[in-house]
């Protein structure tokens, strides 16, 4: 069976992890960071992301892609974006494939 839309394998610690960036996990962002809150990961120069909604983005995604707990599932998170700021520009971009464009910006120039 194919990925779903949404889907991202991401190699990190000689490890390849599923990240799923659902509805059901949009839902969740939403709830805690406001209807605006892709909006936001588009920071200008001099700006530095809101580094709060970048742990959620990838921690929920990594928690239901892995069947982990949140809070497992947040540290390793925490690891991979100190990594690779770019991850979170791919994993909107696997949810939202035809709107790359209007994520540029997101978390990879600011961090």
């Amino acid at each position: 069976m194919a990925d779903v839309t949404g889907t991202l394998h991401h190699a990190f610690g000689g490890k390849s992890f599923t990240l799923r960036l659902t509805w059901g996990v949009l839902a969740a962002l939403q709830a805690r960071h406001g209807n605006d809150f892709l909006s936001r990961l588009d920071v200008g120069a001099g700006s530095l992301p809101e580094f709060a909604l970048l742990i959620d983005i990838a921690a929920l995604a990594l928690a239901k892609g892995e069947g982990i707990h949140e809070d497992q599932a947040r540290d390793i998170a925490d690891d991979m974006l100190t990594a690779d700021p770019g991850l979170i520009q791919r994993l909107i971009a696997s949810a939202f494939p035809d709107a790359v464009g209007n994520v540029e910006g997101a978390a990879g120039k600011a961090a």
